[in-house]
């Protein structure tokens, strides 16, 4: 965990939308199908840091086990210690334990535990966790030591496999008694031979811990990836709740009620601040925007308060739609959208109006606005070059304006975003306004896909920006000294729905891709922020989010109260 000391105009939470976008080179990447992710991927990060609002990690591989969350019962009563027997995976010898303490074990030799990362913070609702490990020396049998301050009793595991996931049952008693403390993960390796016999002796112990939050992280999350219509993969939506371990397909383009022939990939996209429908940019070129529903037995279909007029007008813009809730009931359904980014234009989805906001003072283009919840400002990347609605290269830097009424006004770059050693871009209000996350990359690098990109946070202050913050979450465990960030593709930030507070704290999720898995595709992690009552904001590693298929890339999440089906 990262601790940064700030100090934060705090502005009314208000309802939460959180507009997501993925702006494709191309569809030859990817009905409601469902998908079970069955292979790798990694994530991670040291410890978690403080600043002034705090941390989490994660990474996953194929062929993991344990048992599944569906058959497990909830815990009848509380958990006050380990059990002392064992838990002896079906993979392992059942003598792992004597193999493991009948044996003088090395001094050396330590796996690197890529799963958790030291510091890592869970919501209450995560995923089963998985503990992962690299062998040092290619050993085949492995032990996972839980440990709680004030358990009389560790629990030990012993497994076969690298990646390992707690059973259902230990997990919902854990995550029901054990919250806002420490609980510490040891692991060693050892060599059995096919004899049985021991021919590597246990290995020196790698540790590491996870906190389990005392929140949940709320919403769902849809995301781009490939899926398959029309008798090939295509870019689609998929999605799936927090702790879900599956994700279903949300939305493919021979679903789209209002497509023309032609258009075969859905791009960037964004939640409608009721959840219901999704803007998205949509076609095998051009990428015009559209609007459609997501909801069961209407998916595909046009919102019906969605005018013939506001829909023609929006299919001759480009760009990443977003959405205000505080501009979203009839007479007043408002999206923004860049184009080619001469204007910034508003559209009133629910009449035959539109127009574009004043920019006065920034004499570049405009591309990836971010409308604040509470309808009053919006963020948006100011630079020249760019392309299909979205930032080709720098020089770019994020600038702030008021909305008024769709008026706009006065643009001034966002201190703490607009540094000219950077390029920063894709930027995203927090749930409460408090925040502004974004994508930063050196000097005038590509914006797309771009190995150097991490990923920032900043107060926003009502424009007056601050110190950037980066996020811990950019990194992969430090043992796995190949896998260094800037070089993860860390992308596209985004916010759970709303904050959750807790003893005095604030706690905020986000998401991102990332292609820390060397398999180069892009994958999906989250990570935690939190602020405390005096306004410390810490920050924390990265989970995995282990249940998405790892064969496909994976970006672009929009995570918001998406009204799509639950999994199970």
């Amino acid at each position: 965990m990262q601790s940064h000391v700030r100090r934060l105009s705090w502005l009314p939470i208000a309802s939460s939308i959180v507009a997501l976008c993925l702006a494709t080179g191309g569809c030859e990447f990817a009905g409601r199908s469902r998908s079970v992710s069955q292979g790798s991927g990694t994530g991670g990060i040291d410890a978690g840091t403080s600043t002034g609002l705090g941390g989490t990690a994660g990474r996953s591989t194929s062929g993991a086990t344990g048992g599944s969350r569906a058959d497990a019962a909830s815990s009848s009563q509380t958990l006050t210690d380990f059990p002392a027997t064992p838990i002896v995976d079906s993979s392992a010898p059942p003598n792992a334990a004597e193999l493991f303490d009948g044996s003088t074990p090395r001094s050396d030799g330590a796996p690197c535990v890529t799963s958790p990362i030291a510091g890592t913070l869970m919501p209450r609702n995560w995923l089963r966790p998985r503990f992962e490990l690299t062998a040092a020396a290619g050993e085949n049998l492995f032990e996972i030591d839980l440990s709680v301050a004030g358990f009389a009793h560790t629990l030990r595991i012993f497994t076969a496999n690298p990646a390992y996931a707690l059973d259902a049952k230990t997990w919902d008693a854990l995550r029901d008694a054990v919250t806002g403390r420490p609980i510490g993960v040891t692991m060693r390796a050892l060599t059995v031979g096919a004899g049985g016999a021991v021919q590597l002796a246990p290995s020196a112990p790698a540790t590491s811990s996870f906190t389990i939050a005392p929140v949940e992280a709320p919403g769902k999350i849809v995301y781009w990836a490939l899926a398959s219509d029309m008798g090939t993969k295509v870019g689609s939506l998929k999605g799936f709740g927090i702790g879900e371990e599956s994700v279903e397909t949300v939305l493919v383009p021979s679903q789209v009620q209002t497509r023309a022939s032609n258009d075969t990939c859905i791009g960037c996209h964004a939640a409608t601040p009721d959840g219901n429908s999704v803007g998205f940019t949509m076609g095998s070129q051009n990428y015009f925007n559209q609007l459609a529903n997501v909801t069961t037995g209407a998916v595909g279909t046009t919102p019906s308060y969605a005018t013939p007029g506001a829909l023609a007008t929006m299919q001759t813009l480009h760009g990443i739609p977003t959405y205000s809730a505080a501009h979203w009931s009839d007479g007043d359904r408002v999206t923004l959208l860049s184009d080619t980014g001469s204007a910034l234009h508003w559209v009133e989805v629910s009449g035959n109006t539109s127009g574009t906001l004043a920019r006065t003072g920034d004499v570049n283009k405009v591309t990836e606005p971010s409308f604040s919840h509470d309808g009053k400002n919006v963020v948006y990347v100011s630079g020249n070059a760019i392309i299909d609605g979205r930032l080709n290269t720098g020089p770019a830097d994020l600038f702030a304006v008021p909305y008024q009424d769709r008026a706009g006004g006065t643009a001034k770059p966002l201190p703490g975003a607009s540094d000219p050693n950077f390029t920063e871009y894709y930027p995203a209000f927090s749930p409460d306004d408090t925040f502004v996350a974004f994508t930063r990359v050196p000097g005038v690098e590509s914006a797309y896909s771009n190995p150097h990109a991490e990923v920032y946070l900043l107060p926003f202050n009502g424009g007056a920006g601050g110190t950037p913050i980066r996020l811990p979450a950019n990194d992969a465990a430090a043992c796995q000294t190949t896998t260094v960030s800037p070089g993860l593709t860390n992308d596209w930030p985004k916010w759970s729905p709303r904050p959750t507070s807790a003893g005095g704290k604030t706690y905020y999720w986000l998401t991102f891709s990332s292609k820390r898995t060397g398999t180069g595709n892009a994958q999906l992690y989250i990570t935690a922020v939190v602020v405390d009552e005096v306004g410390q904001i810490s920050t924390y590693p990265a989970l995995y989010l282990w249940n998405q298929p790892s064969s496909e890339g994976n970006h672009t999440p929009s995570w918001d109260d998406f009204a799509i089906a639950p999994i199970g």
